[in-house]
């Protein structure tokens, strides 16, 4: 992949009014990595001042749909995620990387870990994403 897939790739999420209202930034695209990075904000807290698991959810499965458009398949979907919740985040900003673990014509399986300031594992998660045509 060149440059100017991974610049179109960023402007595709950067663009995103979902990814913006969260406040989410790459803070890493290349040929390697994906990682995403989340600030803290109060509004998503749940009622007990952690940081909602649908926030975590939503991260990770932002970063895991990143690593394959890095991996330079098209329009994956969802269509099955597992999220493992280990540890609450206090206000604190969170960080999220993914990796590949299988992949096949139509599908892919990603995981996702999410990361407190502390770079401790805060959140795991594992995911099946429909994809369309290969790039590459």
């Amino acid at each position: 992949m060149i440059a100017t897939d991974f610049d179109r790739i960023r402007a595709d999420f950067e663009t995103s009014e979902f990814f913006r209202h969260l406040g989410l930034q790459i803070t890493r695209l290349d040929e390697e990595d994906v990682e995403l990075h989340l600030p803290y904000k109060q509004e998503l807290d749940n009622v007990q001042s952690t940081v909602h698991g649908g926030v975590y959810m939503s991260v990770l499965d932002t970063a895991m749909g990143l690593k394959i458009r890095q991996l330079g398949l098209e329009a994956p979907v969802t269509i099955q995620m597992q999220t493992q919740f280990l540890k609450p985040l206090i206000g604190e900003s969170m960080t999220a990387r993914a990796a590949l673990i299988s992949q096949n014509r139509s599908t892919v399986l990603i995981e996702g870990k999410l990361y407190n300031e502390a770079g401790e594992l805060i959140g795991y998660a594992t995911a099946t994403f429909k994809v369309s045509t290969t790039r590459k």
